[in-house]
């Protein structure tokens, strides 16, 4: 081969490894930004409580009462127990690493149930636990996005494990802020069934440190008009006792 021809061909392959290098260098790691992200969502934490208030409307909807619950979390589990409105008052939902069970006044024994079960409108009821979606899914990277000027990362979320809330998920997970700002919930089937856009005006103190946390999750039916809208508030940061999670201490 004359020295030129191979000049062009080491120009061309020291090319070649630049942008791949380039390339795997701006692929993020799928695994800790969806980590990162879940501690927005209550995912991880050694403990907290926070209120939440759902609030649905649409052509179906006939009222706008309004379901109000506090949240207890820690690592993989919760507890909510719903105060309004007044006849749903005193039901609790445990979740214990997705395993879920109900029970309400006048029940003998808690009752197991899926995560996908609906509460109220569009929101079902893992929607309300702590998101821990680096347990309960496999991330794959897909790419770069836009949403409202934010620069994000794109990741397919497969689910990794039994009684997760949905099969697949498309999730936007901010560059700078860390936190996932809009997912399309899709079925087995890759249809998009419902999708939600986040807004995170909390914040609470985690390892010293100011983090931010959801204040608003916004959930749109994809074939109807039908919303609901969660609104986050009274975040307490503090130890939850184990006892909270006994599926026997909730009746």
């Amino acid at each position: 081969m004359k020295p030129k021809l191979l000049r062009h061909c080491g120009l061309l392959i020291g090319a070649l490894l630049v942008v791949t290098t380039a390339m795997a260098q701006a692929e993020p790691d799928a695994t800790a930004l969806l980590a990162a992200s879940d501690i927005a969502r209550g995912g991880g934490s050694p403990g907290l409580t926070w209120d939440i208030s759902i609030r649905n409307s649409g052509s179906q909807v006939d009222d706008d009462e309004v379901t109000k619950l506090v949240v207890k979390a820690t690592s993989h589990n919760s507890v909510a127990e719903i105060y309004e409105p007044i006849r749903s008052k005193g039901s609790k939902i445990l979740q214990v690493d997705r395993n879920m069970w109900i029970t309400k006044p006048g029940l003998r024994k808690p009752v197991a149930i899926s995560p996908r079960q609906r509460l109220t409108g569009q929101a079902s009821i893992g929607d309300i636990a702590a998101t821990d979606y680096a347990h309960d899914y496999t991330p794959q990277y897909l790419r770069t996005d836009t949403i409202n000027g934010e620069r994000c990362y794109v990741l397919e979320l497969t689910a990794a494990r039994q009684n997760t809330t949905y099969d697949r998920i498309v999730y936007w997970i901010s560059d700078s802020r860390r936190v996932g700002v809009h997912a399309d919930f899709m079925s087995v089937s890759g249809k998009r069934i419902k999708r939600a856009d986040f807004v995170y005006d909390n914040r609470i103190a985690v390892n010293g440190k100011s983090q931010l946390f959801v204040s608003r999750m916004t959930i749109q039916d994809e074939l109807t008009d039908a919303k609901s809208v969660l609104d986050f508030s009274k975040i307490r940061v503090g130890a939850v006792s184990a006892s909270e999670f006994d599926v026997g201490n909730i009746q």
